[in-house]
């Protein structure tokens, strides 16, 4: 039997109406895995998932026969495992036979599954690079050959973008045993070789896919208001028309040939709540009294909270420091955090005799003038003289669910990402009490290691909107939304990286320090001359996939940036590309991301890819929209109506929720003007709705979401 989430069974209990079955209790053991009809890879590891219930079934009686024999049985109270006995082995096609005597009756009950064995053929390799990057798709076809059963039941056709150099076969797997393998051989379900057409058959669930597209289309049509289902092109909205059920649904499920348009995809209306599944920025949650803590009571609600909640500033840079672990005071991890504006003559680690920082070979001012007045000497000391952390001047303005920054987990073997948790907090004034100009954004790698955790992790977010009342948040929704949390934000999450910390970046965007407003990045690296190891303090980094500001506004360097957009065409226009450490012989990346009027990137002789698809202003846009600069600048961001630089602003009203910009809740008739001398198109954003619709379209198509991932969900890191 599937696992559903509640909201989902009691969708399926109400769906009589549209010709779905509701299930009634098992009267029978349950074979969990394998799956009937399902191929197993990996005769190796192969073990029989049971569920029968002491309280159902005498446990004594219960009996596992694969073809016929024996397996050797590890009982629990509801869940078994039955493995194979030594010198045993599969064939190609198995049965299994699970059977147990029912107590309330005391007749032997039996049920059965049949799958087979086909070890993966020796030239199927899988490729780690296209975990980070996965194929580029142009078009992806579903063929459901039949809805009632869940293996091997569709026939998947993908056609890669020109410009790909795809391999002969390209696996994904799906979990630890299913593998299905893309092929343009003509063989099997693969019509013509060398047709550029890739085939593979796949598992498809259709009842629980046509569940949730109907759902999402009465969803919109009960709502009384006209709702748009939207089309995106990487980022930017592409088109918009009115949903009704008569037009949209046909398109999103045929009642015939049961084919399903995967990408594009059909434009569907948007039914995730954003506020409450991907930036919760409500006051009854990010200024909770028992999770965060505010020492201005910003709210004017009565309450500063609790200083060792889970979301609060200090809790979330205790986790990272791992004072047990590491030996790092709380104190000392955060003062070398903000060391990063300061004096640093240590020029064998990042400092110059100016006192100024450098990163990747890029001056980065010092701001010691601004973090002493600013932050240092106004935060509250305790009597030994350490920061007290019990009165941090951050209030917590948002949590955040990226789902939609995951890696495509399954093309390759090695540990992947379900995308990114963050925690948006805003610096409080503490001479006024007051909000101030500067964010601080904790980015957390969500760890993955199949298509299923990513699943359960979407699955979970999706809960928090469906499952609870409208806001204020009641306890339920505050202990469903921690219990997401703290999996990633605790001490040890992820064991292997430094600190045993899940944090990939923590990344500032302000002015209160000095000018021009500025975004930094910082990582943990080991602490310079560090008493112990494993001591890993936040320093400053790179700023991803944003190049020194000299190479767009320094005509010298300008030719540089030319060259390498111009030497990266293709993956530009799949938004693809990695900005490099260094490119010609010269360092690329900045060490911080300085904002400029209408600042954007831009170089003369950027040539367009016609192959792809992208002219020129296309190429220039998805270069200079995932770059910081951009993203929070010009490409985004119309000066004529925006607040200029932030997407979140902290320096929003106090008893407000934080104001978004219009790049996140959409920019309507009124598109953000290109700021380059190209003249290109004006664009649309709603960026909470594309990823809303990503959300949705992820727990509608499963794996397969994730099989023809579109590469703007792995670079874009805004």
């Amino acid at each position: 039997m599937k696992s559903r989430s509640p909201f989902w069974q009691l969708v399926l209990a109400s769906s009589l109406f549209f010709g779905f079955a509701c299930f009634e209790i098992p009267t029978t053991p349950i074979v969990l895995s394998p799956g009937n009809g399902q191929v197993i890879r990996d005769a190796a590891s192969f073990q029989v998932e049971v569920e029968a219930d002491a309280s159902s079934y005498d446990l004594d009686t219960l009996e596992v026969l694969l073809n016929g024999s024996p397996l050797s049985l590890s009982k629990g109270s509801k869940r078994h495992i039955a493995s194979l006995p030594p010198a045993s082995v599969l064939a190609s096609g198995n049965q299994i036979v699970v059977s147990a005597v029912r107590i309330p009756d005391g007749v032997l009950r039996a049920s059965s599954v049949e799958f087979s064995l086909e070890e993966l053929p020796p030239d199927v390799v899988f490729s780690e690079d296209f975990v980070v990057n996965p194929p580029p798709v142009e078009t992806a076809d579903l063929e459901v050959l039949d809805t009632e059963a869940l293996r091997q039941n569709a026939i998947l056709r993908v056609r890669f973008r020109q410009g790909f150099d795809a391999p002969k076969k390209i696996p994904y797997r799906v979990d630890e045993q299913t593998v299905f393998i893309l092929a343009d051989d003509g063989l099997l379900d693969d019509e013509l070789a060398g047709d550029g057409l890739f085939t593979a058959r796949v598992d498809f669930d259709y009842e629980e896919y046509a569940l949730r597209r109907t759902f999402d289309v009465l969803a919109a049509s009960s709502s009384g208001a006209e709702e748009l289902a939207l089309k995106f092109d990487g980022r930017q909205v592409a088109d918009s028309s009115a949903t009704s059920f008569g037009s949209v649904m046909p398109a999103a499920i045929s009642p015939t040939s049961k084919w399903i348009k995967l990408v594009p995809p059909i434009p569907l209306p948007v039914t995730i709540d954003a506020e409450r599944a991907l930036m919760i920025r409500d006051l009854s949650v990010v200024a909770d009294p028992s999770r965060t803590f505010d020492p201005c009571d910003t709210d004017g609600d009565g309450l500063m909270g609790n200083p060792n909640g889970p979301w609060t500033f200090k809790t979330l840079m205790s986790e990272m420091a791992n004072t047990s672990a590491t030996g790092l005071s709380l104190d000392q991890f955060v003062r070398n955090w903000l060391a990063g504006w300061g004096q640093n003559f240590d020029a064998l680690h990042g400092g110059s005799v100016s006192g100024d920082w450098i990163v990747n070979n890029d001056v980065v001012p010092h701001r010691e003038g601004g973090l002493i007045s600013n932050i240092v000497n106004p935060w509250p000391k305790t009597s030994a003289g350490t920061l007290d952390m019990d009165q941090a001047p951050f209030r917590l303005l948002a949590i955040v669910n990226r789902v939609d920054l995951r890696d495509a987990v399954g093309y390759g073997s090695s540990t992947s990402t379900a995308g990114e948790l963050r925690f948006v907090f805003g610096l409080l004034d503490m001479t006024s009490c007051s909000p101030d100009r500067m964010t601080a954004i904790f980015e957390y790698t969500v760890h993955a290691n199949s298509c299923g955790d990513v699943l359960s992790y979407a699955q979970d977010w999706e809960d928090l909107d469906q499952l609870f009342p409208p806001f204020p948040a009641m306890p339920g929704y505050l202990a469903h939304l921690q219990s997401i949390t703290d999996p990633v934000t605790t001490a040890g999450a992820a064991p292997l990286e430094p600190n045993g910390s899940s944090i990939g970046q923590l990344r500032t965007s302000e002015v209160v320090m000095g000018f021009p407003w500025e975004m930094r990045e910082f990582t943990l690296q080991p602490i310079p001359f560090g008493t112990g190891p494993g001591q890993n303090v936040l320093r400053m980094e790179t700023t991803k996939q944003t190049p020194d500001r000299d190479f767009t506004v320094d005509p010298a360097f300008q030719p540089i940036l030319t060259n390498f957009i111009n030497s990266n065409l293709s993956d530009i226009c799949d938004e693809a590309h990695v900005v490099p450490n260094t490119w010609a012989g010269f360092p690329f990346m900045a060490g911080r991301a300085d904002f400029f009027p209408d600042s954007h990137f831009w170089a003369p002789g950027i040539a367009g890819f016609p192959a792809g698809g992208c002219t020129n202003d296309d190429i220039r846009f998805n270069f200079s929209v995932n770059t910081c600069s951009g993203c929070h600048g010009g490409d985004t961001i119309d000066p004529a109506a925006d607040p200029p630089f932030y997407h979140v602003h902290p320096d929003t009203p106090p008893g407000l929720p934080v104001e978004l910009s219009r790049f996140l809740t959409g920019t309507g008739a009124s598109p953000i003007p290109d700021p380059s001398p190209i003249g290109g198109i004006p664009r649309k954003f709603a960026d909470l709705d594309r990823r809303a619709t990503d959300l949705q379209d992820l727990l509608a198509t499963g794996c397969l979401k994730l099989t023809v991932a579109s590469s703007v969900h792995v670079s874009a890191v805004h």
